[in-house]
């Protein structure tokens, strides 16, 4: 196949995968109902005009490291549902409930975000498998990672754990919390403290944060595990990908959509510091969980 075919035939693919992915969101809407909260016109007309760039963005994300797979059919469908709606929404949600005071999301609404990013999930990937031509195995042969030990994976988990928990509590200071409109949404006062002053008196007041953070660290590096082992690829190819799906599935949707539960300059700068970070973290993560790769004889 020549180059221009080849790449006319990629633009068409990645074109079908962005449409699926819209077809994935409007489908979820339909079936799992609107939100209960309401939007102005003027936000339901941005969010309108924000549908297909998110869709176009996640799916975009969600090709690369699918490109790149050693895994195919039910496989690989497997590992993008539990990719794309650990990213999208699990990892989300669990941090919306540990901060509902602030949110006020209701249970019920809670549930449709859910099930609505799972059905999106489950609807999504066999299309974007199908498109990609991933649906049955490849006749070239095949490569592994080189093995290694459990102590070894187990010390790369906790470090990368722990890592997750400094990165969040950085950027949340450093970034997020220098915005007084966010401040003063969570805080209830556009002060802000020293560094080490503020997280004392954070700490104290949330006894129970850096182990749920620790959980979600662990959590954000099992995905990465996930997108690594899929891919056949160089280490600077992985770890790209994990970079691009972690900030590009979990910012997208924060930056681009209106937010009923957040004020726009909050979301915003939530946007600036979850992209900033989970390009950090998600790009460091992918090069340690990467190994050196060879074929197999």
């Amino acid at each position: 196949m020549s180059k221009i075919k080849y790449f006319k035939l990629m633009f068409l693919r990645l074109l079908l995968a962005s449409i699926a992915m819209w077809v994935a969101y409007l489908l979820s809407t339909l079936v799992i109902g609107q939100t209960n909260i309401p939007m102005t016109p003027a936000e339901a007309s941005r969010a309108g005009q924000a549908l297909f760039l998110v869709s176009c963005i996640n799916a975009l994300v969600l090709s690369y490291p699918i490109l790149h797979s050693r895994w195919h059919g039910l496989k690989l469908i497997g590992a993008v549902i539990l990719v794309q709606f650990g990213v999208e929404t699990f990892m989300t949600q669990i941090e919306t409930l540990y901060f509902n005071e602030a949110l006020q999301l209701g249970t019920a609404e809670f549930v449709r975000l859910v099930a609505a990013g799972a059905l999106r999930a489950v609807i999504f990937a066999p299309l974007v498998v199908f498109i990609f031509g991933k649906m049955k195995k490849s006749a070239l042969p095949d490569e592994k990672s080189t093995s290694a030990s459990l102590l070894d994976w187990g010390l790369r988990l906790a470090a990368l754990a722990v890592l997750y928990v400094i990165v969040y509590f950085l950027f949340g200071y450093f970034v997020a919390w220098q915005w007084e409109e966010t401040r003063l949404f969570y805080s209830g006062t556009t002060a802000i403290m020293p560094f080490f002053v503020h997280f004392r008196n954070f700490f104290s007041a949330q006894s129970d944060i850096i182990p749920f953070q620790l959980l979600r660290g662990a959590l954000w590096t099992a995905l990465a595990v996930v997108i690594v082992r899929m891919m056949k690829a160089k280490r600077w190819e992985a770890s790209l990908a994990v970079s691009l799906i972690f900030a590009g599935l979990l910012s997208s949707g924060i930056g681009l959509f209106p937010n009923p539960y957040m004020p726009d300059i909050v979301r915003r700068s939530h946007f600036v510091e979850l992209l900033s970070s989970m390009l950090l973290f998600g790009g460091i993560a992918g090069l340690w969980l990467s190994h050196p790769q060879k074929k197999t004889v």
